[in-house]
């Protein structure tokens, strides 16, 4: 694991890259990526406990830490309370990015490169991230995508987990995701038709 420090106003950013298996569980596979997660910690905060964000999408990396104003909206508070750790997904960002570069693997190439950017493979990623770090347990605050994600992670780590953020992204209880999203659709389509 590699680590860098750089600072902004009263935040200290910790940017972490973990070199993990592309493919996990078959040690049989060399192949390796690279995962990045900036860990943000207020002034005086370096022993609150850690809350990981798991970004929307998929294929969005997490955003910047800003400062003033602080951004994501939602950093400020959270500083108050854990020390934040911005994952960029693998696929994503400072993680060795997915692009148009693997488009020269071919349709089967990139076809089965993608099977190993999944939500079972990102909380693998998280949990190696974690384990380096030397935290036992630590909170999750999902987004989206990043909220099916923390199903997964629940699933399989829960030991792993305090407290759990869900904002979007739970499955539908009772119906077929496809009625979920023709429904979705539908609205959407009416939005976009209204006239302003």
């Amino acid at each position: 694991m590699t680590v860098t420090t750089r600072r902004l106003a009263d935040l200290r950013i910790d940017d972490h890259t973990v070199t993990l298996p592309l493919v996990w569980g078959d040690p049989t596979d060399a192949r390796t990526i690279d995962v990045h997660a900036a860990v943000v910690t207020r002034e005086g905060g370096d022993d609150l406990p850690y809350l990981v964000f798991l970004q929307g999408g998929p294929g969005f990396e997490a955003p910047p830490a800003f400062h003033a104003p602080t951004s994501p909206s939602w950093l400020d508070g959270a500083l108050a309370h854990y020390r934040v750790v911005l994952l960029d997904q693998r696929g994503t960002g400072a993680s060795t990015p997915f692009g148009d570069d693997d488009l020269a693997r071919g349709a089967e190439g990139v076809a089965e490169y993608v099977t190993h950017l999944r939500a079972d493979a990102i909380v693998a990623d998280a949990e190696a991230v974690r384990e380096s770090l030397g935290v036992e347990t630590w909170s999750v605050l999902g987004q989206s995508f990043g909220g099916f994600t923390i199903l997964h992670y629940l699933s399989t780590h829960a030991d792993s987990l305090d407290d759990v953020y869900i904002t979007g992204g739970l499955s539908a209880v009772g119906r077929h995701p496809d009625e979920v999203y023709a429904l979705t659709y539908d609205k959407m389509r009416d939005a976009s038709e209204r006239k302003p």
